[in-house]
């Protein structure tokens, strides 16, 4: 669920957990209504169904009518014998049996649970955490818990205000400024000359100290780099050479190669057409592969050329 949380369709924003809570409280609000309609629809439907049965049987009237008069009359009877009238006495023996809850004992009941499945843990809305639940705070969340020290006065005095002081770097720079004016003379010491020379003696040496070394630090490094120019022109040079060797041989077989193939196909075309004419078939020559190729004497004509051994004007004309 914390992959992009910057993203306005993500569930767990702010936003997101405020509309939805919105959202919500209106429909239960929206529920709540309708419920109430549904109950006064009810509780109309019943008196009119009440008055229709009321029209309907006027006997069942008039014996309601007798019974709540005796009931009266008991109760007459019970005041004036002085004795405890008692309001509930169909409800203890069981005349009379009421469907209603106790509303309040209900919430209770609720809200006890409630509690104690917050303080578990797995009772938690959408976007709340464990912490919100409970109404707890974090460790990491509360300031640490120090003993300041008190003055007279009941003033917190910070901790280690003699070493901050003398470790700060503008009570010691201030003991090498001079004084500006009446009140900073008053206020700081003035400096000691003393120890100004002896600070910019240090700081001169420092300096000096510093661009020595950055010059060795440089002429030591040019000194590598050089030598390593060196050393790789002149493996470079040796490799360049031993590669153009391999290149000359290479070429010089695949001439041979070349020319020999030529040399086969002329001979096969000759003594086909000798064949289609009539003509005896010429002889073949034998083939000169055991016997080593000619190599053709070399001279480069400038010493940084690419490629010698293609170029024609390092080979002599008479080849």
């Amino acid at each position: 669920m914390n992959i992009l949380p910057k993203k306005r369709w993500h569930v767990r924003t702010r936003e997101n957990i405020a509309r939805v809570r919105r959202d919500e409280k209106k429909a239960a609000e929206e529920e709540k209504e309708r419920l109430r309609k549904i109950a006064l629809a009810e509780q109309e439907a019943r008196i009119d169904t009440l008055r229709q049965k009321v029209k309907n049987r006027l006997p069942e009237t008039d014996s309601q009518a007798q019974k709540d008069e005796a009931s009266n009359r008991e109760i007459q009877e019970k005041l004036r014998s002085g004795e405890h009238v008692n309001f509930f006495s169909d409800l203890e023996t069981g005349k009379y049996q009421s469907d209603a809850q106790n509303a309040e004992h209900i919430k209770e009941k609720k809200e006890e649970k409630e509690k104690y499945e917050k303080q578990v843990g797995y009772l938690t809305y959408l976007g709340q955490d464990t912490n919100e639940a409970l109404g707890k705070r974090s460790w990491y969340d509360e300031p640490p818990k120090r003993e300041d020290t008190l003055t007279e006065g009941g003033k917190i005095v910070e901790k280690g205000l003699k070493t901050k002081m003398y470790n700060d770097p503008l009570n010691v720079m201030k003991k090498f400024l001079a004084a500006g004016s009446s009140k900073a003379s008053s206020s700081v010491p003035t400096p000691n000359p003393t120890l100004l020379k002896t600070y910019e003696s240090m700081i001169q040496a420092y300096r000096e100290k510093s661009k020595s070394r950055k010059k060795a630090k440089k002429h030591k490094s040019e000194k590598k780099k050089k030598k390593r120019k060196r050393s790789r022109k002149s493996s470079s040079e040796s490799e360049n050479e031993a590669e153009r060797q391999v290149k000359r041989a290479k070429l010089e077989k695949l001439r041979a190669e070349r020319l020999e193939r030529e040399k086969a196909e002329r001979q096969r075309t000759e003594a086909f057409l000798a064949k289609l004419r009539g003509d005896p078939e010429p002889k073949k020559e034998p083939a000169k592969s055991d016997k080593e190729l000619p190599v053709r004497p070399m001279k480069q004509k400038y010493n940084s050329q690419f490629n010698p051994e293609l170029a024609k004007q390092n080979y002599d004309r008479r080849y």
